[in-house]
């Protein structure tokens, strides 16, 4: 078996945005977050099931799709599930309404929504950059592996190239060691929350090439308490984590 090293000394390295880690951050794409709850009398299972079978594969239908199920969730319904789609931009999302409203109408679409009601007017979009490089899902080749993420707010004279910069530090020696986790910061730009100032609202997510990869990337890391002052991050919580499904893998 594969010795894992704890890494507590590069866990601190987040904390500070280092020069030598310094890069342009890529432009990222869109995921847009919608919760959504299990009808009564139907499975999570059932959900995914059918959410499939309606999958279209349209030429302007989004690039991945995925269904999420909380195992450690923020004090959700035990129904929960959270619709979780990447495009390319809001314009790729904008383009994509009207099929997609079209779509719901067919007949595994409809019956879908028997299934799973979705709270399509309270959704969250976000700018979203991979962080580094890794394999989540296998690069597609898993239908289903295990997330973890972090809500976090952009610390006061900090700044989101400041964040990237500090998990860019962090990320780098988990994947010299061997773990393909996948790293994503996610700022959102639409969806507000009470309290939130514009754009400072962020997460930090952890997508495994399979839940034992996710499992190990988290038993290398630090289980810190805090954070110092000089963190370019701030009211951070605790993880949760999510039992991910491969709906659409359009990429």
């Amino acid at each position: 078996m594969k010795k894992i090293l704890p890494l507590l000394v590069f866990t601190t390295s987040f904390l500070i945005s280092l020069p030598s880690f310094a890069q342009d951050m890529p432009p990222g794409n869109v995921i847009v977050n919608t919760a959504c709850e299990i009808s009564e009398g139907y499975t999570f299972a059932d959900a995914v099931a059918v959410a499939r079978a309606a999958n279209s594969g349209d030429e302007d239908g989004p690039n991945l799709v995925f269904y999420r199920q909380p195992i450690a969730g923020p004090s959700v319904p035990s129904n929960a599930l959270l619709r979780v789609v990447y495009w390319d931009n809001l314009a790729h999302w904008a383009r994509s309404s009207a099929s997609r409203a079209n779509a719901e109408t067919a007949s595994a679409g409809g019956y879908l929504n028997e299934i799973v009601t979705c709270d399509n007017v309270n959704r969250s979009f976000f700018v979203n950059r991979n962080v580094g490089a890794g394999a989540a899902y296998a690069n597609g080749e898993n239908n289903s592996t295990l997330v973890a993420s972090r809500a976090c707010e952009v610390a006061q004279g900090s700044t989101i190239a400041d964040v990237y910069a500090g998990l860019t530090a962090l990320n780098a020696p988990f994947g010299e060691q061997g773990n393909t986790t996948l790293m994503q910061l996610s700022q959102r730009f639409m969806g507000p929350r009470n309290g939130q100032t514009m754009g400072t609202s962020i997460i930090i997510r952890l997508i495994g090439e399979d839940g034992v990869g996710l499992a190990e990337r988290i038993d290398m890391g630090a289980k810190a308490a805090g954070l110092p002052d000089d963190a370019p991050v701030a009211n951070c919580g605790d993880q949760t984590l999510w039992a991910s499904h491969v709906i659409h893998w359009g990429i």
